[in-house]
């Protein structure tokens, strides 16, 4: 005999993605600074103005198209938290282009962020931040998102990269 608590069966479908990479965003970007006061750290192999210039294009390229897929879920009255359920699936837009654009934006805005200094430590951040979208969150979405969406979202899936 089963017995389902009140909390269990009152619960929405969703991702099941209960640490939100929002708050995974902070820390990596503060660890280059971190791992920087710490340890000595690698140069990135460029003049300090390219690293810079190409730092600040990356952060504004990367939050133009994080601030893009956002407004597009937004507009459309989409839960963006990934503890919530999907209202609708999302195409247009930025959707377009990348199925996960708010997180391709995230990653360049923390590589973007961590270049700009001209060292190796700051764009560490970056590169834990994709891993967990990576190994983690979007598996999870994929999954919910098929078995919510079903062969809308397959056909979408197909027709779109994941990341850019």
């Amino acid at each position: 005999m089963s017995i389902e608590t009140p909390a269990a069966s009152q619960r929405p479908d969703s991702p099941g993605v209960r640490f939100m990479p929002p708050f995974l965003f902070y820390p990596c970007i503060l660890l280059g600074p971190a791992l920087g006061f710490l340890l000595p750290e690698p140069a990135i192999p460029l003049p300090a103005a390219a690293c810079a210039g190409l730092g600040i294009a990356l952060f504004a390229a990367g939050f133009v198209f994080m601030m893009w897929g956002h407004n597009r879920f937004t507009s459309l009255g989409v839960n963006v938290k990934t503890v919530l359920p999907a209202s609708m699936l999302v195409t247009g837009g930025a959707y377009r282009y990348s199925r996960n654009p708010m997180y391709v934006g995230m990653v360049a805005l923390l590589a973007g962020a961590g270049a700009v200094p001209g060292g190796l430590w700051g764009l560490l951040g970056a590169l834990v931040m994709a891993l967990y979208l990576a190994l983690i969150v979007v598996p999870r979405e994929e999954s919910y998102l098929l078995r919510t969406f079903g062969a809308e979202y397959e056909t979408y899936r197909r027709a779109v990269r994941r990341w850019l």
